[in-house]
């Protein structure tokens, strides 16, 4: 779908989209690919640009990456509040188009803030690890599949905390009637 989207942008205004994902989830060998050259690469480039590149300046590259992640984290804050808190238009909970509405529910302020902290760490980490012969020869040895599924490890067990506060107030349920989803089958 994005790239029949790209491409009738690019015919009608001339303009070359850019792709935003690039198969994080299938394709990503460690958590810096993942974030760093996979997932969301428009937001990467800005937090780049815009935080990583300036603390850097003035700090070692693991403090910069650890703040580029925590100003993820607040514009994800940000979002949260604007999308799900200062919503004032009541939703009316339809079970057959989103089974995952929950009027009642509240978010619990700063968990996208923690998944990206999370995520920066795991990054930092991977860095300290990354110069260790072992950890490398390690890396190399394992299979691609295997190599991919512990890298999307690292994000998924806290993977709620970033997704609940948009999935419970149901951000996400317009697009179900439009796109297939996967969801539980009770």
């Amino acid at each position: 779908f994005g790239s029949a989207t790209a491409l009738t942008i690019e015919v009608m205004t001339g303009y070359r989209a850019v792709e935003s994902m690039r198969n994080p989830v299938m394709e990503a060998t460690s958590p810096s690919d993942f974030w760093g050259r996979r997932w969301n690469v428009a937001v990467h480039g800005a937090l780049k640009r815009g935080v990583f590149k300036p603390v850097r300046r003035f700090s070692s590259s693991f403090v910069a990456a650890l703040m580029a992640f925590i100003a993820s984290g607040l514009f994800h804050e940000y979002l949260v509040h604007l999308t799900v808190m200062y919503n004032k238009e009541p939703r009316v909970a339809d079970d057959n188009v989103c089974n995952a509405l929950n009027t009642d529910y509240k978010p619990q302020l700063g968990s996208n803030m923690a998944f990206f902290a999370w995520n920066g760490v795991i990054m930092v980490t991977e860095k300290l690890l990354g110069r260790n012969r072992v950890m490398q020869s390690f890396g190399s040895t394992l299979p691609r599949f295997m190599v991919v599924f512990l890298t999307i490890m690292t994000a998924l067990p806290l993977a709620h905390w970033f997704g609940n506060p948009y999935i419970k107030q149901g951000l996400l349920c317009d697009f179900q009637e439009g796109y297939f989803f996967v969801t539980k089958i009770v």
